[in-house]
């Protein structure tokens, strides 16, 4: 007589389901909005990064040379741009950043960087175990974007 008595009374599930789906389609919008409206997850850096292509090419000797050149993409000014080295040896002070305006190259900080263009780095006598990375910095924020990256062979 029991048993009876409760399958018949299921008045109550139908307004808790209806409630949690509710709230979940409303955290769902809620998320939804406030990603679209805040623009989370852009990693807005207050202007868009360059869209470019690098190459790299190493000559060992007496200096060994690096040479970046800027094969295809948009253009960007000098200034924007900076190379960290990590690993070098043979020289003092050149681990670390480098502007592109201090390298081997005739750019000056208000030159645009196009395809052909290239910049040679010689300020060490190894970097056969050097790791060079070419950033751009944002002229709006600060903030750094590496663009492309070498490691010696």
């Amino acid at each position: 007589m029991l048993a009876h008595r409760f399958k018949s009374d299921d008045s109550a599930v139908s307004p808790v389901v209806g409630v949690i789906l509710m709230v979940a389609i409303t955290v769902l919008l809620a998320a939804t909005a406030a990603t679209f409206f805040l623009d989370f997850g852009s990693g807005n850096l207050g202007q868009s990064a360059p869209q470019a292509a690098f190459s790299f090419d190493y000559e060992s000797g007496s200096p060994d040379t690096l040479t970046i050149e800027h094969r295809s993409g948009d253009s960007i000014r000098a200034g924007n741009l900076y190379i960290t080295v990590s690993g070098a040896s043979g020289a003092s002070g050149v681990n670390g950043q480098h502007d592109f305006t201090d390298l081997d190259s005739t750019l000056a900080d208000g030159s645009k960087i196009t395809a052909g263009s290239q910049v040679t780095f010689s300020k060490t006598s190894d970097l056969s175990d050097a790791t060079v990375t070419l950033n751009w910095k944002s002229p709006d924020s600060g903030k750094s974007i590496q663009l492309a990256s070498w490691e010696a062979p």
